[in-house]
């Protein structure tokens, strides 16, 4: 039998995001058919001294401080599309050094969620990047925890493409104990509401940066269905 959402789940969903626009990338439908949920961003800190890194040139930026302003104004534009609330962490994305660990970052997380009311959690697959991978480890911690049966993952936009990095990730969890099953057709139907797929276009564009800096300004994955799947946890 598949899994289902609880029936009483608090409206809001708390959608956990490594960068200031993967959750939109990836989730923005999801968003947009549940007004009021959550984005949380874990990598949203600023270098003290600016740095200048070959990913923010390429977004068009002069230094870290200038894109981060930058990105968080993209971030609030494209929030408002979907009709979500964002909650930013103030750890170091990686390309700025100082990485935080599983725990730092599931400590920031936990307090965060259960300031938010302890909504229904989504966490990212933990796709190729080292970043997604940290902060899917993070909210797996997270959910064991708050000993949460289950957490709904979602499938990081633009790196789901390659399948066989997938298909290691969801390895790497039966390894580890975790089962993951698809979503209850009913489940998967509720998360795509009419107007959604208009919405979510309307809030990718807004990240004019780093569409810049991927030389796409129409990522073809990015109007591909939007994937989620149900990670049962292993609480022992």
């Amino acid at each position: 039998m598949l899994p289902t959402l609880p029936q009483n789940a608090p409206a809001p969903y708390f959608v956990v995001s490594p960068h200031l626009d993967d959750a939109v990338f990836s989730c923005a439908m999801l968003l947009a058919s549940y007004p009021g949920s959550i984005v949380c961003t874990v990598f949203c800190g600023e270098p003290a001294p600016p740095q200048r890194t070959p990913w923010d040139s390429e977004a068009g930026h002069r230094d870290s401080s200038e894109a981060l302003r930058a990105r968080v104004a993209e971030d609030e534009r494209a929030l408002a599309i979907v009709g979500a609330h964002g909650i930013r962490l103030p750890f170091l994305d990686s390309q700025y050094g100082c990485t935080p660990s599983v725990a730092e970052i599931a400590d920031a997380l936990t307090r965060a969620w259960r300031r938010s009311g302890a909504p229904s959690l989504v966490a990212p697959l933990g796709l190729y990047h080292s970043d997604h991978v940290l902060v899917a480890d993070a909210c797996r911690a997270l959910a064991r925890r708050a000993r949460l049966p289950t957490l709904m993952l979602y499938e990081d936009a633009l790196y789901r493409t390659n399948r066989a990095i997938a298909r290691q990730r969801y390895a790497s969890l039966s390894e580890e104990g975790c089962r993951v099953l698809p979503l209850a057709d009913t489940v998967a139907t509720a998360l795509r509401r009419p107007g959604s797929a208009n919405a979510k276009w309307r809030a990718v564009r807004a990240y004019r940066s780093q569409l810049r800096a991927f030389a796409d300004p129409h990522p073809h994955d990015l109007v591909e269905p939007e994937r989620y799947k149900m990670l049962l946890i292993d609480q022992a």
